[in-house]
């Protein structure tokens, strides 16, 4: 690990000021920062503006009288070199670069320009990109999204494109996504990939990282920065490019490398990372190891309302690496006891829809179906999939609130069971925005929130949650293959 580079990268998530070069209206980050908390320690600095929403417009950022540790370029890239120079006159620590226009063109004038900045503030001034949206850090207020929440969290994200560090954001906070950091590096002409994991390896705000990357400059030393972070806390990748056409896209983004898909699968598995397939996985898996604690084995119980789905959902599980056990005799005796025959299909998946409306304690409800398979020392992980509200409502009409509530009470009681007893439990709700009945949507997102709220992940397909808790089991593999071979 490069303790020195590691060490000094405080500075750039929690800088005294910020100046921002080139701010105009036309970019995002005046807005995003005069949001937060360090509205009142951003400068604007533009030669071609008295003003800038609100704030005085300074023509350089050498007539600025207050120490700048942090600055955003976001003029053409043809300033940028000059704009370096006043930097380092200045004192400035980081520069982050959100102006494109360098190696990332694979034209001779782009690359020239990013070797010229890279030679002005070599041993200077570390730089972020070029070619990259930045940070996002809620603690000290950086931001490069007006729309983000500033609220706190454990997941750390380190991602190649600016893109995906934007939608890491929006698409995140449906999902109760809380972040610690978030970094955009793009080009990575000086600070890269393993200068970000080695720092929030160590971060005490971040449980969980999330990487998505596109490709390296220095293979070996990510290779130890991937062994170094995994060691310490969950990191999952999602790498951009695993095909021929898509590492051509890759090379093309950023001016990386992007090597074949085997070569990559190979580093994150001997790394102890886990590598997912889109973005959908890497979010829901960042959700789930932040909240939830890692499965024993891959055993899943799925309580249903449907025998059909049933089917399905036992094919979706074996393909994702999980295991469906059968029931024991014991707990098939017992769940006849309080799942009627008809209509039902006493098993696993265990399709019990008459328990969904169960609102009282007469003859068992969800709570029991989860005490029961609870005590099956094959099943590590319950799904349960709760997508009935739409028939509650016609079911209760103006009893609906108060029968919801009471069958809510019971999903959670079971949920704290299991997971009291070594389980972990995941709910698949239907959370679709188009759905068209206002209070179908209304409901969904209440129960979603006081079932987040204790700490059970919800996810709005099934697969979605198969897939989650298939990548839950696989850094139980790995644990479990590093504890044979140090013999612990």
């Amino acid at each position: 690990m490069n303790i020195k580079t590691a060490s000094n990268l405080d500075e750039i998530f929690f800088p005294r000021n910020v100046a921002i070069i080139g701010a105009t209206t036309q970019v995002a980050y005046p807005l995003a920062l005069l949001r937060g908390k360090m509205r009142d320690r951003t400068f604007m600095v533009n030669p071609n503006y008295k003003e800038v929403l609100g704030k005085k417009a300074y023509a350089s950022i050498l007539d600025i009288e207050e120490p700048v540790d942090y600055v955003i370029l976001t003029l053409p890239a043809r300033y940028a070199a000059q704009a370096a120079r006043e930097c380092v006159q200045k004192g400035v620590k980081v520069i982050h670069s959100f102006t494109s226009g360098f190696s990332e063109t694979g034209l001779k004038e782009g690359i020239e320009r990013e070797k010229e900045l890279i030679s002005i503030l070599k041993g200077k001034v570390r730089l972020i990109g070029p070619n990259c949206m930045g940070v996002y850090c809620p603690k000290s207020g950086l931001s490069f999204n007006p729309a983000s929440t500033h609220e706190e969290g454990h997941i750390g994200v380190i991602s190649q494109s600016g893109t995906f560090a934007q939608f890491f954001i929006h698409a995140g906070q449906p999902r109760n996504i809380k972040i610690s950091k978030i970094v955009s590096y793009g080009n990575a002409a000086d600070l890269d990939c393993p200068d970000f994991l080695e720092y929030m390896a160590d971060d005490p705000d971040t449980r969980v990282i999330a990487l998505y990357i596109e490709g390296i400059r220095d293979g070996k030393r990510l290779r130890s920065s991937l062994e170094y972070a995994a060691g310490k806390k969950p990191v999952i990748a999602l790498k951009g490019g695993v095909t021929g056409q898509g590492g051509r896209v890759a090379s093309s983004h950023t001016g990386a490398l992007a090597g074949t898909g085997e070569t990559w699968a190979t580093m994150f598995k001997q790394a102890g990372v886990v590598q997912v397939e889109d973005f959908d996985d890497l979010l829901n898996a960042a959700v789930a190891l932040n909240e939830s604690p890692l499965p024993a084995g891959k055993g899943v119980s799925i309580i249903t309302y449907s025998g059909g789905f049933s089917v399905v959902q036992t094919d979706m599980c074996i393909k994702a690496g999980l295991d469906v056990p059968k029931f024991s005799a014991k707990a098939v005796e017992e769940l006849r006891k309080i799942v009627p025959v008809s209509g039902t299909m006493i098993g696993n998946p265990l399709d019990a829809w008459q328990l969904f409306y169960k609102y009282d304690d007469k003859d068992g409800t969800l709570n029991d179906l989860f005490r029961i398979i609870t005590g099956e020392k094959g099943v590590h992980s319950i799904i349960l999939q709760f997508d009935v509200i739409r028939f509650m409502l016609n079911m209760w009409s103006d009893k609906f609130e108060e029968y919801f509530d009471a069958v809510a009470q019971k999903v959670l009681q079971g949920c704290r069971y299991a997971r009291e007893s070594g389980k972990v439990v995941f709910i698949s709700m239907f959370l679709d925005p188009f759905v068209e009945n206002e209070t179908e949507r209304k409901y969904n997102l209440i129960f979603k929130r006081r079932l987040e709220t204790e700490g059970f992940p919800v996810y709005p397909t099934l697969n979605d949650a198969v897939r989650t808790v298939a990548s839950l089991y696989r850094f139980t593999e790995m644990r479990q293959r590093k504890l044979l071979k140090t013999g612990g």
